[in-house]
């Protein structure tokens, strides 16, 4: 199979969910697949460092659209491609080949907070493209049933091209633990007291004043003997949050500490005493998945797809029920039993989600489609 990856997710010193993805399905078509072979599409931001598969392609990119509907094309033509697979539900639709396009979510098409008027042209024309690129494809990844649903729901996307795909956790996330360097990660990132974890961006939907509002809700002497750490790279919604734990009177308390090395990443999800998603829409959500991997117990959202990922593995919550969340997160904090059944759980539950088995049954997909001409 001659297979052509569009990489331009792999930014240059940011590493993003779909980033983090193409890398592990690089990685499986090194070990698992070598004798298929890989194009990788890329402009000039593009962090084609230590890629672990593929013949690197480098193109400008002035204008997004040309480079998707045109640039693309003409490589993919050039390499004679079988078939070309993209990391978005947007993609080359005049391709030759057979197109493969994936979708995380579509929370733009969605979410309130991500429909103001003045976004509305904009909007409508991601939504006038997706359709079109919906109908090109020859075959659809989804992250979940739940973004399958929305795709068929919202985009008019065809069920028999439909394929759930699961997002792999990387067998880094483990058990495993050194006590010495958790110690080392903790005092390097200024934790100093037992912790409830938070990983991922501060955008509205992520729902983090939520978290804030619920750990200001946690009786007093429980919270000064812990503390809440919020792991992000700083955006323009973080300041907003460092102000309302200021008003809340728990900011003492709620450590922000920036965005973390991913080799940092997995010491933290096991040194923490727990970890908190209170996320309104998601796609898949890695981050709770990751934490059960590493033993950590969980309080998650009971919102979109998240329940279909964790399963019974984690703590239930409603994230727009403050005093409930709340409750949770005492109840993690203070309940050993609890905690030992959320880890054991956790772990069986993370365990279905091996990267190598998610990007290898991606991989038979592709192949697939090719050897037989049906997905």
């Amino acid at each position: 199979m001659r297979l052509g990856i569009d990489v331009r997710e792999l930014q240059q010193g940011r590493r993003t969910g779909i980033g983090r993805w193409l890398r592990q399905l690089l990685a499986c078509l090194a070990a698992h697949r070598p004798a298929h072979e890989v194009f990788l599409y890329a402009n000039r931001t593009t962090d084609v460092t230590d890629l672990p598969a593929g013949a690197v392609r480098v193109a400008p990119e002035a204008a997004t659209m040309w480079w998707d509907q045109v640039v693309l094309p003409s490589l993919a033509r050039e390499d004679q491609l079988d078939v070309f697979l993209s990391p978005y539900v947007k993609g080359p639709v005049s391709v030759h080949c057979r197109l493969v396009i994936t979708i995380h979510d579509l929370m733009f098409l969605v979410l309130p907070e991500y429909n103001l008027w003045h976004q509305r042209p904009v909007r409508c024309a991601f939504r006038a493209m997706a359709r079109r690129v919906v109908r090109r494809a020859d075959l659809i990844f989804a992250d979940s049933q739940w973004s399958a649903r929305d795709a068929v729901r919202l985009l008019g996307a065809p069920d028999a091209r439909l394929r759930v795909a699961p997002l792999g956790v990387s067998p880094a996330y483990s058990p495993a633990r050194d006590p010495a360097a958790e110690a080392g990660l903790r005092s390097g990132y200024g934790i100093g007291k037992p912790y409830i974890l938070y990983v991922g961006n501060f955008k509205p939907h992520k729902n983090v004043d939520g978290l804030l509002r619920a750990w200001g809700r946690v009786p007093e002497p429980l919270r000064r003997a812990h503390q809440l750490v919020l792991a992000g790279r700083e955006d323009r919604w973080r300041a907003p949050l460092l102000a309302l734990a200021r008003q809340l009177g728990c900011a003492a308390d709620v450590r922000f500490i920036g965005a973390v090395d991913e080799a940092d990443l997995p010491g933290l999800y096991r040194a923490a005493l727990g970890f908190a998603f209170p996320s309104r829409y998601e796609g898949f959500g890695l981050p709770p998945l990751e934490a059960m991997a590493c033993g950590t117990p969980v309080v998650a959202s009971d919102r979109t797809s998240i329940p279909e990922v964790v399963g019974d593995a984690a703590l239930p919550v409603d994230p727009d029920d403050p005093g409930a969340f709340s409750q949770a997160l005492a109840r993690l904090m203070t309940d050993a039993q609890l905690r030992a059944r959320l880890r054991q759980r956790g772990l069986e539950r993370a365990a279905r989600f091996a990267a190598s088995d998610c990007c290898t049954a991606q991989v038979r997909h592709l192949e697939s489609l090719v050897e037989r001409g049906t997905a």
